[in-house]
């Protein structure tokens, strides 16, 4: 297969799956290495297509097709807090679309995350707990959050648990 015809494949694979696909996933199905997809990736991204990586792989950003409430959210804790904040959000209803810091040399830093679930949560803070550190302890905890609402009580109750547990900023 050349590369014009597996980028096809790597967007339908994309577009036909619920959940995320994981590089080592796609190189499996397609006989490459996972150094190829990456390439694939960036080439399709700068074709246009809009491709996001998140802690699960990738997926295509079809927001102008949802019928969803998106609303970014400023939040300030200490690491050991991540997890609850997150659970606090998920718990609602709500998915935690990305992490956003505003980095005093590199400007606006965004991580897409895409965590729907506890057990999304569970899987990010296992990634997490291997000597990383988390995009919000680069700005002392201040950071925010895009969520993503189905309706408009679920947004005011994911701001309300945030706000009551101290977490906005």
């Amino acid at each position: 297969m050349n590369g014009s015809n597996r980028r096809i494949k790597i967007l339908e694979l994309l577009k036909n799956k619920q959940k995320a696909v994981s590089g080592s996933e796609l190189s499996k199905i397609l006989a490459v290495s996972r150094q190829v997809i990456v390439s694939d990736i960036a080439l399709l991204r700068a074709s246009g297509e809009a491709i996001l990586s998140t802690p699960k792989g990738y997926v295509i950003d079809d927001r102008e097709n949802e019928n969803y409430i998106y609303k970014t959210i400023a939040c300030k804790h200490k690491k050991n807090l991540i997890e609850e904040e997150l659970n606090l959000i998920v718990d609602e209803g709500a998915t935690v679309v990305n992490v956003i810091v505003e980095h005093s040399v590199y400007g606006q830093i965004t991580g897409d995350l895409h965590l729907s679930s506890r057990r999304d949560i569970r899987e990010f803070m296992k990634k997490l707990d291997k000597d990383t550190t988390p995009l919000s302890q680069l700005t002392d905890g201040i950071h925010l959050h895009t969520i993503k609402c189905k309706d408009t009580e679920t947004l005011e109750n994911v701001i309300n648990v945030l706000r009551e547990g101290g977490y906005t900023l």
